[in-house]
């Protein structure tokens, strides 16, 4: 029987779309593309914003159409939990799966599916009437951690590494933690059997991921966190690297900037999302740090790693943002000196407090927020490279992409393109899925830096 998986939405949902994957091949089904014919189609959905739960939606009504009337559509995650009566009323969508149930999939599908239609493959039509597998919870009754675990996965070089689950910060216009429940941690032995499995496997770099990243540890027993968790990692021998995704300014701890200073297998990046450089306004957000505190984290990062790289999310048209409130967000992320910014317009979720509150932005407004930050953004990318004109950096060359031509990563994240003719005593080495020592051949404000490679006898160990 054959299954196609589409997937929106963060790192942990991309890391568990590879977890599903995986259980659907151990139970003897065949993975296809997403753009053929399956019998059953998985939308791992995304609600975070409007517009990726409307993008859900059209995802689902594409695969029904691809896959026709004896195909089964089936909505899992985030949007199934938060508006299951919306995903209900999809005439696509024939069946969903809310958080709890997630990791069970495979189970639900041939216990109630299966068992309901009496058949081995889905050959007839059945009702229309829409079925909930498994069993609904609300915030406090998700609480377990997802049986996910990778042997594999598709892209050889990178692998997202779930650690964590759930938030319990409600911040007042996010709905995730509706969907994904109070923070739960992964153990540290499921993680480290994970993590060793992918290692044999060449997985080069690890981005450790969760829903709060740097709530990991706090409702184990034990005095496990996240800076103790990657000391442990780090001790692993072979030529990886890790990186970190999202985490909140008040949850770098010196443990884990000494981690970043001493070790070179630990990416010189953090995300540290900033949302509005206004104090009414984070107030507002309901967002743990003011300004003040923010930009002297910062500092304080920047004394210890000055080569750093800083990533933020910023929101723009968050009801009550005026021009004042915006001016303040400008000038502290310039300040700040970020190399890369996501800027993003305010969407309101129902079910969260923001989506009630008044003196709302006008959306043309917030396009022009956007743009006038995007500019800053480029600007502030630019002058950062700046700093690396004709300094070697470490790159992760992750993929061909044309003849003779590599893109990947350095460890401060920025995207270089190098063509292999260009190599210094490489000879006819493969590229791809190794370290290799770098230099910029020129800068831009956006996109790939075209880089020449200058050694790639590099190791991390």
């Amino acid at each position: 029987m054959k299954v196609a998986l589409y997937n929106l939405g963060c790192r942990v949902n991309q890391y568990e779309a590879e977890a599903l994957a995986e259980k659907f091949r151990q139970a003897d089904y065949e993975i296809v593309d997403f753009n053929k014919k399956a019998d059953i189609y998985l939308v791992n959905s995304c609600a975070v914003t409007t517009s990726a739960a409307s993008k859900s939606r059209k995802v689902a009504r594409r695969a029904k159409r691809r896959g026709g009337p004896d195909s089964r559509v089936i909505m899992i995650g985030c949007y199934s939990q938060i508006s299951p009566e919306e995903v209900a009323a999809i005439e696509e969508v024939d069946y969903y799966v809310t958080t709890d149930d997630k990791d069970d999939v495979v189970k639900l599908l041939e216990r109630e599916i299966f068992a309901a239609e009496k058949q081995t493959s889905f050959s007839v039509d059945v009702s229309k009437k829409k079925k909930e597998l498994g069993n609904r919870a609300n915030y406090s009754q998700i609480n377990n951690f997802p049986d996910f675990s990778l042997q594999q996965v598709k892209q050889r070089t990178r692998a997202n590494l779930k650690i964590q689950d759930g938030c319990d910060q409600f911040c007042s216009y996010c709905i995730i933690p509706l969907a994904r429940g109070k923070p739960r941690s992964k153990p540290p032995a499921r993680i480290k059997e994970e993590f060793a499995n992918l290692l044999r496997s060449d997985i080069k770099e690890f981005i450790l991921t969760g829903i709060h990243l740097g709530a990991y540890g706090k409702d184990l027993n034990s005095n496990e966190n996240l800076a103790s968790l990657v000391s442990q990692l780090l001790e692993y021998r072979g030529d990886f690297r890790l990186r970190l995704s999202s985490l909140e300014i008040g949850e770098v701890d010196s443990q884990l900037l000494q981690l970043m200073a001493s070790s070179p297998k630990l990416c010189n990046h953090l995300h540290l999302p900033l949302q509005s450089g206004s104090n009414k306004i984070l107030q507002a957000m309901n967002r743990p740090y003011n300004r003040e505190e923010y930009k002297a984290t910062i500092e304080d990062i920047k004394e210890k790693l000055p080569q750093i790289a800083l990533t933020t999310d910023v929101m723009v048209g968050f009801p009550g943002e005026s021009e004042k409130d915006f001016q303040q967000t400008c000038k502290l992320v310039e300040k700040v000196g970020f190399s890369r910014l996501h800027v993003f317009p305010f969407s309101p979720r129902s079910g969260t407090k923001a989506a009630k509150m008044e003196e709302k932005v006008h959306s043309k407004e917030k396009n022009r927020r956007v743009e006038i930050l995007q500019k800053i953004g480029q600007q502030l990318s630019y002058e950062y490279y700046q700093n690396f004109v004709d300094t070697p950096l470490i790159a992760l060359l992750e993929k061909q992409k044309r003849d003779n031509e590599y893109a990947g990563y350095t460890s401060n994240y920025i995207r270089v393109k190098v063509n292999k003719t260009d190599v210094a005593k490489s000879g006819d080495a493969e590229l791809a899925n190794s370290f290799v020592e770098v230099k910029f051949k020129e800068l831009r404000k956006s996109g790939e830096l075209p880089a020449t490679i200058t050694s790639t006898a590099v190791s991390l160990t």
